[in-house]
């Protein structure tokens, strides 16, 4: 058995290794039914309707050798690519989509996250100078904890990357502050701009709050008060080296951060997404509270969840090892069972899992009412609920702790750790005897005395046996853990005790998980279909294609489906629109806009797909009750109109636009301060070269004017006429339009994005600044006998 000792020795390496090898075969078992089955992926709600496509088009484009995108074409009529969150494309683990099929890659990366959540919950309890197995503690609960695993379920690959990096940071952080080696910090600005290549702004930012937490926490309780003037030397220090930190991992991001600013002006939200009621949103129900240890109270069976969520895709679910441990790591620091800088430790996770908590309920508490009050961004940021991330690595650590009070042997107080021990956990033990004991009454208890009356929900008979297990589930789980840990601590039993209660509670946590993985076969989720393959052979540059889900019918594709398959869209999946084309479909659900002819027409929607045959009309293809059919009507690509009328007021060209019965004929063009208008031309247009950030047109002008192009607007495009800069106009609210003189020429469409580029310019400052303090650091004699 290894040393368990707290200093550097050979039995810690031991135990290290050992702990990794379970974590991998863990990962490994876990996820069995993917690894061993090629044909398989991981199936994930969202990353199907979202995800995979823009995924699938980023890999194309690098494959293609024109770098990494900044436009995407098959959505929503051509969108920035970069700055709307398309997915983890900057971050490390994103190498392996060119190594393998996609579906495989992605799923391989849930794989690797779950290792390294288990891997960082290690390095956490490490950081924390605990020893070896109590490190193990903080690994074992962290590694399939609920609230990250299952979610899976949505296929949320960002949300678990970013929360799987938390205990990384947060260790970081502290060795930093402890030694004040830049090492340190250095480490925690790569791993807090990773978190931002995720892209999960949610959960990033409420682990920024966690990490700023804790450095308050270290100025106020950890550092000894200085005296007379010194304050300086005790303060200046830690607070300039977690604010270069900070700079340094947002110069870092650059690639991903400063395309996102840069489009924020220009996109449009749902009026219902502003103010608190959207910021409070997606909170934990405080009836919920139960699911951090009785996932089947309110169910996280998927299809059987009766509570107040409109869509319940995951679990709380911390696992009844990891509550007892920390429960005990509590009482332990309460009775005077740890050394004092630990039960400081223990006291600000305390407190910090209080507060996560009440901050994931929502307008349920005030907590959340005055972080929206007083931090920057929380208006634009929904689902406090995200906070439970934080609150796991948390409750993680405290698990730890508790082990650790074990292995320290102190003499505490019994009288207040038993009443600590009874307060808060005995609460939970009575919940866990009656659902083991009664578990349809308390779910009828629950329903009657939590919910409102006449609330519509019931639950599902088939949950009083799960509720059942949980029950028993929670009653052995907390007497394993108290139980060891009493026999271990008098002496009983040897510190190997830790090994089964470990491995019962990881087999709980993946019996609650288990629920969230769906593997399925790759080609009856991804193959094409004859409406798809005909698509792809018929549909030309810049044709668009419109599949509405009309009420009560056969259900169409997925939102981004056919973007999958290369093939370009009218509408789409992301939450943000750009200003024109929202403005043109007149609001953020383009359905309702795209009934109007004009605007089918001038997005040069050419086909159409419904469920159902139409009557006297032949379709092209049909697969599975979907039915494909080609529009007629006049090119609406790229065309001179023969007349143009002009405005200064968006709203004015916009309801123009909506009511000109023939968009093809009469241009509406939003002048701009210190340019005249152009004037109606004539001629014919042809595309020559579509890419998606490069389009080329041959323009025969008979007469100059305005030639309008079905492309949406947006200031990072440029138009070149024979080489020479032309300006673009706004043209029927969302499209391009450029001005050609008379004759043959060469309209070019060039897209720049210039965030981007500062963006790859901080970011590699940063690297080259980071990795010269790494020299630094690592080789300080050498560096000053140099410079001697």
């Amino acid at each position: 058995m290894p040393t368990d000792v707290k200093g550097p020795t050979e039995g810690r390496d031991r135990t290290v290794w050992w702990f990794l090898g379970a974590a991998a075969l863990v990962s490994v078992l876990f996820y069995r039914d993917f690894i061993f089955h090629p044909e398989r992926l991981i199936f994930g709600s969202d990353m199907m309707f979202e995800g995979i496509s823009l995924r699938r088009f980023f890999v194309d484009e690098i494959r293609a050798g024109r770098g990494v995108p900044m436009w995407v074409p098959n959505i929503y009529g051509g969108m920035p690519f970069v700055g709307l969150l398309p997915g983890p494309i900057f971050y490390p683990s994103t190498i392996l989509y060119f190594f393998m099929p996609l579906h495989r890659a992605i799923g391989w990366t849930f794989v690797l996250h779950t290792f390294l959540s288990g891997a960082f919950g290690y390095f956490l309890g490490r950081s924390f100078r605990l020893r070896p197995s109590s490190a193990v503690v903080c690994g074992a609960s962290f590694v399939l904890t609920g609230y990250m695993t299952s979610h899976l379920w949505g296929g949320h690959d960002g949300r678990m990357f970013a929360m799987a990096l938390i205990p990384l940071a947060l260790g970081l952080l502290n060795r930093g502050l402890e030694t004040g080696e830049a090492r340190w910090f250095c480490g925690l600005a790569v791993t807090i701009a990773a978190q931002v290549f995720t892209p999960h702004t949610q959960v990033m930012y409420f682990s920024s709050l966690t990490l700023a937490l804790f450095f308050v926490f270290h100025l106020l309780f950890r550092i000894p008060r200085p005296g007379g003037e010194g304050w300086w030397r005790v303060y200046v220090p830690p607070v300039a080296a977690f604010s270069l930190t900070v700079a340094a991992s947002i110069a870092m991001a650059g690639p991903q951060l400063f395309p996102v600013l840069a489009l924020l002006g220009d996109v449009t939200r749902a009026a219902a997404e502003t103010g608190y009621e959207f910021a409070a949103s997606w909170a934990l129900p405080p009836q919920e509270l139960t699911a951090l240890f009785l996932p089947d109270l309110i169910s996280s069976l998927p299809g059987t969840y009766w509570g107040e969520n409109p869509i319940k895709l995951h679990t709380e679910y911390l696992g009844a090892v990891p509550i007892a441990l920390a429960i005990l790591g509590v009482a332990a620091a309460w009775g005077g069972g740890l050394p004092r800088e630990q039960r400081r430790t223990v006291g600000f996770l305390a407190v910090a899992s209080l507060l996560g908590i009440l901050f994931a309920l929502g307008a349920a508490t005030p907590i959340h009412r005055i972080a929206y009050a007083l931090l920057p961004l929380i208006g634009n940021l929904r689902a406090p609920a995200m906070m439970l991330g934080p609150v796991a690595v948390f409750v993680a650590l405290l698990a730890a702790c508790g082990w650790e009070a074990v292995l320290e042997g102190r003499k505490a107080n019994p009288r207040v750790s038993r009443v600590a021990l009874g307060l808060l956990g005995g609460p939970i033990v009575l919940l866990g005897a009656w659902a083991a004991l009664d578990p349809a009454g308390l779910g009828n208890f629950a329903m009657l005395s939590w919910y409102p009356a006449g609330w519509p929900r019931r639950p599902d008979p088939a949950l009083a046996p799960l509720l059942r297990t949980n029950g028993l589930l929670l009653l052995a789980g907390f007497g394993l853990a108290w139980g060891g840990a009493w026999a271990v601590s008098r002496r009983r039993i040897a510190p190997w005790a830790l090994v089964p209660v470990l491995v019962f509670g990881i087999l709980d946590l993946w019996r609650v998980d288990a629920r969230y993985l769906d593997v399925r076969d790759a080609d009856a989720a991804l193959a094409t279909d004859p409406v798809i393959a005909v698509l792809q052979e018929d549909a030309g540059p810049g044709d668009r294609v419109w599949a509405p889900n009309l009420a009560g019918s056969v259900r169409n594709y997925r939102p981004n489906e056919l973007a999958y398959h290369g093939i370009a869209s009218a509408t789409g999946l992301q939450k943000f629109l750009l200003q024109p084309y929202a403005t043109l479909v007149g609001g953020i659900i383009p359905d309702q806009g795209l009934g109007r002819d004009p605007v089918r027409r001038l997005l040069n929607v050419r086909y159409l797909i419904i469920p159902g045959a139409q009557e006297d009309v032949a379709s092209l293809a049909e697969a599975s009750g979907r039915h494909l059919y080609s529009i007629p009507s006049p090119p609406g690509y790229a065309f001179f109109p023969a007349e143009i009328e002009w405005t200064a007021d968006p709203y004015e060209a916009a309801t123009r636009t909506w009511d000109n019965p023939n968009p093809l004929s009469l241009s509406v063009v939003e002048s701009r301060i210190g340019l005249d208008p152009p004037e109606a031309g004539q001629g014919t247009a042809a595309i020559i070269r579509y890419e998606p950030e490069v389009i080329e047109l041959d323009v025969q002008a008979e007469r100059a004017g305005l030639l309008a192009v079905s492309e949406i607007h947006n200031a990072g495009w440029r138009a070149f006429v024979d080489g020479e800069e032309a300006t673009i106009w706004r043209v029927n609210t969302a499209f391009r339009g450029v001005e050609i003189p008379e004759g043959p020429h060469r309209l070019t469409f060039a897209y720049r994005s210039s965030s981007f580029r500062i963006g790859v310019g901080t970011s590699l400052a940063a690297v080259l600044l980071i990795g010269a303090v790494l020299l630094r650091s690592r080789f300080p004699a050498r560096t000053r006998q140099g410079d001697a």
